[in-house]
């Protein structure tokens, strides 16, 4: 509004002063060179609102006078002190906020975060999670939060101006807390809401750090991420107002209005240089469906695509096959390239698999049917090369030599593999989860297959291939695998296998050991092998020992898995079959996988607890370096650290307290006051160290150790 003087004495005379009204004309005053008036009528507002009492409206005129003059912190804090002498409880939170602050934008913004915080409120921390603060003590300058997995914990004022959000009713975190039931139903039946509403609560973030909100506070499991994010993404395509990323690490935006796909648009979409940007342009054509392209979209759309597979000559060959599969499926061909010569040269390239590997899998089976539709020479090629794709790449290229006719040289190609004893990771974990179809292809002998399979998970692998070779490492590690292969076995070949397991540098001893179990399990006249081993290769071992808290933590979750997530779990089997066809039902795969790790993390529980004691470390020896001590040391640059070196499930990064089993412990071990030793450091390179001291555990870490 244009104010006139004698409209602000009116309006200073008023019962209720409109502050924010007044500050928007000052604003307006300001911005059309008549500063020197703002400022007076600014501190004529002010003064008014001292006089009458209205002390937080005369810090938001204060707020604005110190920002449009941009105060030093240092000044401001002195008045702040002054409007509001009549308080000393309010005066107090403003040291917290301006002695640290480097801006006065930052102390005004730490002074308000710290005024608004009541009891009762909601906040959040990026470490400590989701809290209701419990008490705020303006005496001790500390405001007490009560976390939701943290417990209750004390923040000075001047940390918690900073590191504290407050939460408004509509964040999520609020929302979740306040309405849990209506927040559960939103989870299960509007996803696309609820990644709406997390955007407005954080700001843009990446769909990974969408899911590190999610899962395991929101979501129990990256599974069920899976699913809920697959629906969300479905229905949030179709919004205008929100941007989705072609990548992940990129952010999800809610834009002002929705976007016109014009001939403007158009336009400027033909003078992008950036080819993730090219490509997010070609993934938002395709999402509005458009039921006839004008010619200007047709060229500025043929003229991008031109521009990435040109640009992808320059040694980027997974440009060119990208923007080919967009061809394609938008109908629209790159102006002047030859597509089926640059598919051939694609097909025909040295790096292949590793280009296959880089392709988004959606891209990756698209452009292999591209391939074999457009290319003659793609059969013969990737038929010579299936030994070197990934999982991914081997599946589908498979899937399209099938469809294509080219079964019959296929299976003569794996079966020679077999026979040679070559096969790569990926293409014996084909033929291990495809049974029915390696049967039909004569490849048979389950019992070799299942020493192939040892020998490939011994070998060193990278990319891909080391993907597929955990995979298969996974494989053999499931109960039915082991009944399986085990029952196609001769004694002598179960003896063998037995022996391989125990010998195998491919598992680690805990994971060995529970291997072990699962094969006895099936065929207990193997516990001999395994004893044997044992007893020829036994030296005197320390006892496996862990304090009485993390044995109890280890027993809870053992606990857990086989009262309540394992139960749920059936629920869910049983409710996905509802759904219907079992090879299209993402949610009955998704819980089987579940059923599957849920089991194993069981078993390997039972087995730790079986083989760990629990101790509470009481009369052992403290003279040097080991389990149950206190070790400080100190580097060359003088800085000290010390360590409480507990049982092999033990840590604790506040109290600084390390297993036995870690790299620092081991370093240590065995080392008295005044030795050097060499420990590790987190850039991974050795330092050397000098024992200050050997010291029993403190009562603070006793008290720990008991829970």
């Amino acid at each position: 509004m244009a104010l006139t003087e004698e409209q602000l004495l009116a309006y200073l005379e008023t019962e209720v002063v409109p502050v924010d009204e007044l500050l928007e004309a000052f604003d307006a005053l300001a911005d059309s060179g008549k500063e020197v008036r703002a400022f007076e009528w600014a501190e004529l507002l002010k003064d008014t609102l001292i006089d009458s009492k209205q002390l937080d409206e005369a810090v938001s005129a204060y707020e604005w006078l110190a920002l449009k003059k941009n105060t030093s912190p240092a000044i401001a804090q002195k008045e702040l002190l002054h409007i509001l002498s009549a308080s000393r409880k309010e005066q107090k939170f403003i040291p917290p906020a301006f002695e640290k602050a480097s801006s006065i934008e930052e102390a005004f913004l730490r002074l308000n975060h710290l005024r608004a915080m009541k009891r009762k409120m909601l906040c959040y921390n990026k470490t400590w999670g989701f809290g209701i603060v419990s008490r705020v003590d303006p005496f001790y300058q500390k405001v007490e939060i009560e976390f939701e997995k943290k417990g209750t914990h004390e923040f000075a004022f001047s940390y918690a101006a900073e590191a504290l959000e407050v939460l408004t009713d509509d964040h999520l975190l609020a929302i979740r807390h306040n309405h849990p039931d209506e927040f559960a139903r939103l989870l299960k039946e509007d996803p696309a809401e609820v990644i709406r509403t997390t955007l407005r609560s954080y700001g843009n973030l990446s769909i990974t750090k969408i899911e590190e909100h999610f899962v395991p506070d929101l979501l129990a499991t990256e599974a069920e991420w899976k699913i809920f994010w697959a629906a969300a993404r479905k229905e949030l395509k179709k919004d205008p107002l929100i941007e989705i990323p072609s990548k992940r690490n990129q952010p999800l935006r809610i834009r002002r209005k929705a976007k016109r796909y014009d001939e403007e648009w158009f336009s400027a979409f033909q003078t992008r240089r950036d080819v993730a940007a090219v490509f997010q342009g070609l993934e938002e054509i395709q999402t509005q469906k458009f039921p006839v392209l004008k010619p200007y979209m047709t060229d500025a759309i043929s003229d991008r695509l031109r521009f990435v597979v040109r640009g992808g000559a320059l040694n980027r060959p997974e440009w060119i096959a990208q923007a080919l599969v967009y061809a394609a499926q938008i109908g629209v061909e790159p102006n002047g390239i030859d597509t089926v010569a640059e598919l051939t040269r694609l097909a025909e390239r040295n790096d292949l698999p590793a280009l296959l590997e880089i392709l988004p899998a959606r891209f990756m089976q698209a452009f292999i049917g591209r391939l074999f539709t457009e290319s003659e020479t793609a059969k013969s090629f990737l038929l010579g090369r299936l030994g070197e794709f990934g999982t991914t790449a081997l599946n589908e290229t498979i899937e399209a030599l099938i469809r294509n006719g080219a079964e019959e040289e296929l299976s003569e190609q794996v079966r020679a593999a077999v026979r040679r004893r070559t096969c790569s990771p990926a293409l014996l974990l084909w033929i291990l989860r495809n049974e029915q179809r390696a049967a039909g292809w004569q490849i048979s002998g389950t019992a070799d297959l299942a020493f192939q399979t040892i020998e490939l998970i011994e070998q060193d692998h990278a990319g891909g291939a080391l993907r597929a070779q955990n995979q298969l490492r996974e494989q053999v590690e499931q109960l039915d695998y082991l009944k399986t292969i085990l029952a196609a076995m001769s004694d002598s070949q179960k003896r063998d296998f037995m022996r391989r397991i125990s010998e195998s540098p491919a598992w680690g001893k805990l994971d060995r050991q529970s291997l072990q179990a699962k094969i006895i399990k099936i065929s207990p006249d193997l516990h001999d092998v395994v004893l044997k081993k044992t007893t020829s290769s036994a030296k005197e071992k320390k006892p496996r020992i862990t304090s009485e808290r993390s044995y109890q933590a280890r027993k809870d979750q053992f606990e857990d898995i086989i009262r309540k997530q394992i139960p749920e779990n059936s629920k869910e089997i049983e409710l996905a079959r509802s759904y219907g066809d079992l090879r299209e039902n993402a949610e009955f795969k998704y819980a089987k996988e579940r059923q599957g790790l849920l089991s194993l993390q069981a078993e390997e529980l039972q087995t730790a607890l079986n083989t760990v004691r629990a101790t509470d470390f009481a009369n052992l020896p403290a003279d040097q370096a080991g389990i149950a001590t206190g070790v400080e040391i100190e580097y060359a640059d003088g800085a000290r650290e010390t360590y409480y070196i507990l049982g092999e499930w033990d840590q604790d990064e506040a109290l600084h307290i390390i297993s036995c089993e870690t790299g620092m412990a081991k370093a240590l071990e065995g080392s008295k006051p005044g030795d050097t030793v060499q420990v590790p450091t987190i850039s991974g390179t050795d330092t050397e160290v000098t024992i200050a001291a050997v010291t029993p555990l403190p009562e603070h870490i006793k008290a720990w150790i008991k829970g």
